[in-house]
């Protein structure tokens, strides 16, 4: 892979479109589509890589969302809280509650404590196995 091939991957991978990239390389377009063919792989390679960094960046993980989730719902247990029950909008207030709950809950269901350093013996076989606890399980 020569030079102008791999600024035509930068360019590609960062979302510049071909008729952008003729122009930045002054190579013809042709040229650039069998070279997006040639380096598919590599090209997929460096998308990814990049939309991972961004969503480091923006710390877009299931930790935040979760700690995004659960500040939203404190702000709208406080806001119907303190709402005026003359106005209509209390039902907008439950309905966005609502959802956030079911998204909580099923950030919960898939979060599980594997070392909980429990263990339970089965009736039937006396076999010893270790208690998992979910998120969600607890009060």
């Amino acid at each position: 892979m020569n030079e102008k091939q791999k600024k035509f991957l930068q360019l590609r991978a960062s979302g510049l479109s071909f008729d952008k990239i003729v122009i930045e390389l002054k190579t013809s377009k042709p040229t650039l589509i069998q070279w997006g063919r040639l380096f598919q792989d590599e090209l997929n390679d460096m998308k990814f890589q990049s939309l991972a960094t961004l969503k480091e960046t923006y710390q877009f993980t299931v930790k935040a969302k979760y700690e995004q989730l659960l500040k939203h719902l404190k702000k709208i247990d406080d806001a119907i809280e303190n709402f005026d029950f003359t106005g209509a909008t209390l039902k907008d207030l439950a309905t966005v509650r609502n959802d956030i709950i079911s998204q909580l809950e099923r950030i919960e269901k898939q979060t599980s404590f594997i070392d909980t350093g429990l263990v339970a013996t089965c009736e039937y076989t006396g076999k010893k196995e270790a208690i998992t606890v979910k998120l969600n399980e607890i009060e």
